[in-house]
């Protein structure tokens, strides 16, 4: 199997990109497939691009680094995030993890809290291993719907220029 994150890697770091600018322009509500609603914000840790392979991969972390001067700029000089930690909620389940854009992995998942009534470790792992599938469903979802709106023709007019101006303005 060969890797095509060398080829393709830029449209994860464009989707990290876009769910940014779909969070702040719309808020961070997504509605997957069947209706299930699910909430999605930025934390603290985000992984910006180098615009070539000469220039250097830049990191923010601790507080709020997307409302940060240095992501602003980053936005500004047209940098795509690479990495970023997102906390993902469905309904009363939440998510805390690390999307690396470039190959669309998971790393650093925090779990939900385990259910009181489980009464064995069997239960719990079981709880355990659904919610770490379920969690790669929801960014494979997610993932899924920027996929379909980037492959549309329209998707490089007025789509691509609200995020422009957003990056611009930010």
């Amino acid at each position: 199997m060969s890797d095509h994150s060398a080829d393709y890697g830029f449209l994860g770091e464009e989707f990290l990109t876009w769910l940014w600018y779909r969070m702040e322009s719309r808020g961070g509500e997504f509605e997957l497939p069947g209706g299930r609603m699910i909430a999605v914000s930025m934390d603290d840790y985000l992984c910006f691009a180098p615009r070539d392979d000469d220039d250097t991969e830049h990191s923010l972390r601790r507080g709020i680094p997307s409302r940060s001067p240095e992501a602003s700029a980053a936005l500004h000089n047209g940098r795509r995030l690479r990495k970023a930690k997102l906390i993902v909620a469905e309904s009363s389940i939440e998510w805390s993890l690390i999307v690396d854009g470039s190959s669309m992995t998971l790393g650093s998942i925090k779990l939900p809290s385990d259910s009181e009534d489980l009464e064995n470790p069997e239960e719990r792992s079981r709880e355990r291993a659904g919610n770490f599938l379920l969690i790669q469903e929801i960014i494979g979802q997610l993932y899924k719907i920027y996929l379909e709106k980037r492959l549309r023709p329209e998707y490089l007019g007025k789509e691509v220029e609200g995020q422009a101006q957003w990056m611009s303005t930010h």
